[in-house]
């Protein structure tokens, strides 16, 4: 089985292969965009697995909890339960690994193990595809992210002091 790595990096190729294959950007901004649909993808697994303990072991209750209840509710009337092509795409691998790999969740049976998968999966894609969207549609930020550290250097020859210098507790010696 691929290393979480190899499917999160076939996910992110996946969604910006998809999303971002028409849009005009340039070989910064694809880069850019790449890193952003990444850091999507990890933010919503890892809510989304987070959703699925608050359910099984924590607030059963909660906002957390709700969230992944309201999927599986979804997911049931729509389709009858979860999608089982997700389950062959990257983001359903990297779900599956998700799962086994936590001590709270690999234990789970199997119609628990199957929605929580199908869950996160579903998060991770849509998270992925609504972060790529919005690369593709707006302006470059090759300029602001290439522009970052500079200014900071530039800050730092002037002499202007930055606010955690001036919070340095005194040296003693």
């Amino acid at each position: 089985m691929p290393s979480r790595r190899e499917l999160l990096d076939a996910l992110v190729d996946d969604v910006t292969r998809s999303a971002l294959g028409s849009a005009g950007l340039g070989p910064e901004d694809r880069v850019l965009a790449r890193q952003r649909v990444q850091e999507a993808i990890q933010r919503a697994a890892t809510r989304a697995q987070g959703d699925v303990i608050a359910l099984a072991h924590g607030d059963g209750h909660g906002p957390e909890a709700d969230r992944f209840a309201a999927h599986m509710d979804t997911r049931h009337q729509e389709r009858g339960g979860p999608d089982p092509a997700l389950r062959e795409t990257a983001a359903g691998k990297l779900a599956a690994d998700l799962v086994a790999s936590d001590d709270r969740t690999n234990g789970f049976h199997t119609l628990l193990r199957d929605r929580a998968e199908d869950y996160i999966a579903h998060s991770v894609t849509v998270a992925a595809l609504e972060e790529a969207q919005k690369s593709s549609n707006g302006p470059s930020q090759a300029p602001a992210a290439a522009a970052g550290p500079a200014v900071v250097v530039a800050v730092a020859k002037a002499g202007v002091s930055n606010h955690a210098e001036r919070r340095r507790p005194p040296s003693i010696g």
